[in-house]
């Protein structure tokens, strides 16, 4: 901004519509003391230039007593720039300005205006489709309001440009808040001192779009005058269909990286020198590094030897064991078949762990919980390196202290472990795509940083070897859509992308390729039952398109409670209010919300699905927590200080809602006697201790966050466990009266397999009965009578016991479960019948 602008007193934002109905021209007094420059882009209208210039120097002479008009000729192949250049000998306050190429129509526009040398400034096309004498009625508004728009009463366009035109108004007023009801009307008048603040960046038609975003940005006010309009008669309209595609490709990046997310590309500030330099704040990033590590390690590693849950975990337990046991590394196999559902990576990884440590379900589980261990750090990483240290852990903490995330990404199945490798896919792309030496504001040589590029093409493969095409869709989806929409990112070329596709694909298509040479079926079942079919018509798991919302929500807890202000946060159109939104919050948010709706319009959905969603969207909360604690203004440690001084009522209430959760969560455990009495009480007892002391002051987040961990912590050690022994079989299938069995063990299933039994008790000789198959069950039942029965709970073992043979009695281990289990013997070595409690 020159020194004439930066004296300019901005008044508040507002847009007046002046006139809606055609007024007589105004007389010749109008306005006589201003003087008017007035630019006038052309190419190719050697039809009507003559005319319009002829009409702009007989308004102006009328309203004005000294004016300029500006031709800026834009490459034209035909004779207008000879003919503008004649009339310039006739009329001396025609001035001619050339592009030697054709440039576009805001680039003509940009020239004008810097060569304008008037205190008002104003536009409009040589298609002389405009009265100029309205000039005379945004002249006088110009001396109030830094810039006055014409709309074009009863326009005298063909009916398809007019459409196509009231459906850009509509778009840029719902994307850019241009707030006027004709965006692209080009009669405008500008207060000079203005200009530089509104000069268009955009070579395209976007240039009005533009201007007034800014003027909105910059909290100037707009008056809006109703003109006149006629039909064009001369030369034609450059404004075509194929226009509609080019203004849509400026458009959209602009909104985003100039009204959603004009921050910086990289941290400023303090936290950018502290990265820069290092020196003196490496114990700060060691301390934060510690925290984050010893919370995940805590909340990812206790409680790893619960019991298996089925269906999931068993069958994903007792995959590896099998082709441990059997040596096989190629085919997943289950109970002598193929499994060929999924990739093999996560098996391969649980064999791993067998081998080193022994088959237990906690060597499994320590699969997972390494895989949430890392996403958490990473995230971390991401965040630190393109938000700042304090916001990168922020976003951890948030991530790490989601019930939601901890319970989900501690389950054995393959989202905990293909969530890891999206997240380092992404965050290693995001990181690739700043360009080489770039500073804060994007400047920087565009060339994408080959060795993050490839670490993320690398991790693409991993993820096709974990759950296969999904996750090219879940990397590739955000990163094309982010390269379109922020223009100060690294644009990959086709080499670039050519070179992740060969590494990502390369590190996978072996094990396809050989397994496909195998099982020639492979291809069909795994790429087109197990992906499209399951995607357009599912044959399982069907939810509907809402499904993940509510859980998503839950799952935040407490950081849920920051959604609303985090809204308000995104929803401010101010410049300032850009300005504070860093462009790696635009990623974050884009990669989570396709996430999200990706899964949402699978019609198959299950609730861990979601999960490789709430990395970027811990990160972008915490872009937000980061900016909701005021920073130190000399100490740059201080500021992550300020998340455990600072007190806020909203950190009080978030507290407050974890500890009542962990309340009713321990009453309806003691409820369900899934705990014993005393460690109920006690917990109750430190839970309604801490919500006394909360009810008496408010809290910093800092605090929220030690208070969340102290719940999470007791929940993964205690209630998850306890939880699990309600839908496992482990008490049954190793209790003392199974293990003080001598002899080969027999077990009998019904009305299913439960993949638990044979990882539990490998040796054991198992038979599967469905409901169909009862007297064949009987009958195996009377000929082998010392047998392990499991049956499901509730209506199945109902109508087991109502045709349950006399010869042999069922004595159940136990209370039932979701299964029960029980012993049956013949008759006469039990004379006393033993009662079934029924749930």
């Amino acid at each position: 901004m020159d020194e004439r602008s930066s004296l300019f007193v901005v008044p508040p934002a507002s847009t007046l519509t002046v006139s809606r109905k055609p007024s007589p021209s105004p007389g010749p007094s109008s306005g006589l003391s201003r003087r008017v420059s007035l630019v006038l882009p052309v190419y190719n209208e050697e039809a009507g230039i003559r005319q319009a210039i002829e009409e702009a120097c007989q308004a102006l002479e009328e309203l004005t007593t000294a004016y300029e008009i500006l031709v800026i000729d834009d490459g034209s192949c035909d004779s207008t720039a000879e003919l503008v250049a004649e009339l310039a000998v006739e009329r001396p306050q025609v001035r001619l300005l050339r592009h030697e190429r054709n440039r576009g129509y805001g680039a003509a526009l940009r020239s004008g205006f810097v060569a304008a040398r008037f205190e008002r400034v104003a536009f409009t096309d040589a298609d002389c489709q405009f009265y100029l004498a309205d000039l005379g009625r945004l002249l006088p508004l110009s001396d109030q309001y830094p810039l006055v728009v014409g709309w074009r009463q009863r326009r005298q366009d063909p009916w398809r440009r007019r459409f196509l035109s009231r459906g850009y108004n509509v778009l840029t007023g719902v994307l850019l808040g241009t707030r006027v009801r004709d965006c692209d009307c080009a009669l405008k008048v500008f207060q000079r001192e203005v200009l530089p603040d509104l000069l268009p960046e955009t070579d395209t038609f976007f240039v009005n779009a533009e201007m007034l975003t800014k003027a909105r940005q910059h909290g100037l006010a707009v008056a809006e005058v109703g003109v006149r309009h006629r039909p064009r008669l001369r030369g034609q309209s450059k404004v075509s269909l194929r226009e509609v595609p080019r203004t849509l490709a400026t458009l959209l990046p602009f909104w985003w990286s100039r009204v959603l997310f004009a921050g910086d590309i990289l941290p400023t500030g303090p936290e950018r020198s502290r990265q820069v330099e290092g020196g003196h704040c490496w114990h700060s990033r060691l301390v934060a590094f510690a925290l984050v590590t010893l919370l995940a390690v805590t909340l990812f590693f206790l409680g790893l030897g619960a019991p298996l849950l089925e269906p999931q975990e068993s069958r994903y337990a007792e995959i590896p064991r099998q082709m441990l046991n059997q040596g096989r590394l190629l085919l997943p196999v289950l109970h002598g078949e193929p499994y060929l559902d999924k990739p093999p990576l996560l098996y391969w990884l649980v064999m791993g762990s067998y081998a080193l440590f022994g088959i237990h379900d906690w060597a499994a589980r320590l699969v997972p919980g390494l895989a949430g261990a890392l996403t958490v750090l990473v995230t971390y990483w991401w965040g630190r390196r393109l938000v700042g240290e304090r916001a990168g852990l922020c976003g951890a903490l948030v991530l790490c202290l989601s019930a939601g995330f901890v319970y989900r990404q501690r389950m054995l199945n393959m989202d905990s472990l293909l969530c890891l490798e999206v997240t380092a896919a992404l965050a290693s792309a995001h990181v690739a795509l700043i360009p080489l030496g770039s500073s804060s504001k994007g400047e920087g040589e565009k060339r994408v940083r080959q060795r993050w590029w490839l670490l993320s093409a690398a991790a693409c493969g991993l993820g096709l070897l974990t759950k296969g095409p999904v996750a090219l869709v879940l990397i590739a989806t955000p990163l094309v859509l982010y390269t379109f929409l922020e223009p100060r990112c690294v644009r990959p070329s086709w080499r670039d992308g050519a070179w992740f596709a060969l590494l990502a694909v390369g590190l996978a298509a072996p094990w396809y390729i050989a397994v496909m040479r195998q099982v020639p079926a492979f291809a069909y079942t795994f790429f087109w039952r197990h992906h499209v079919e399951r995607f357009l018509a599912p044959f399982d798991h069907e939810k509907p398109a809402w499904f993940y919302l509510p859980g998503l929500l839950a799952g935040l807890l407490p950081w849920t409670l920051l959604l609303p202000g985090f809204f308000r946060f995104l929803s401010r159109r101010t410049l300032r209010a850009a300005r504070r939104r860093p462009a790696a919050l635009g990623f974050f948010l884009l990669s989570s919300l396709l996430c999200l709706v990706f899964f949402s319009a699978s019609g198959c959905k299950r609730p861990g699905y979601i999960l490789p969603a709430m990395p970027p969207l811990a990160l972008a909360l915490g872009c937000y927590l980061d900016r909701l604690v005021p920073r130190a203004r000399r100490q740059a440690d201080a500021g992550v200080r300020l998340l455990w001084q600072r007190r806020s009522r909203l950190a009080g209430l978030a507290t407050l809602l974890v500890l009542t959760a962990a309340l009713v969560l321990l009453a309806l455990a003691g409820f369900k006697h899934l705990l014993k009495p005393n460690t109920v009480l006690a917990l109750a007892l430190g839970a309604t201790c801490s919500f006394a002391v909360l009810c008496t002051r408010h809290l910093s987040w800092g605090a929220c966050a030690a208070v969340t961990f102290l719940v999470l912590a007791v929940a993964v050690s205690f209630l998850q466990p306890a939880y699990n022994r309600q839908f496992a079989l482990r008490n049954q299938l190793r209790s003392r009266a199974v293990l003080a069995e001598k002899g080969p063990l027999s077990i009998a299933c019904y009305p299913q397999r439960w993949d638990s039994v044979t990882f539990y008790q490998p040796q054991a000789d198992v038979r599967v009965y469905t409901s169909e198959q009862r007297q064949q069950l009987f009958a195996d039942l009377r000929s082998r009578p010392r047998t392990l029965l499991l049956v499901k709970s509730r209506k199945h073992l109902e109508e087991l016991l109502r045709e349950w043979p006399s010869s042999v009695e069922f004595v159940a281990l136990g209370p039932p479960g979701f299964v029960t289990a029980g012993w049956v013997r013949p008759r006469h070595l039990f004379p006393l019948v033993i009662s079934l409690p029924l749930p």
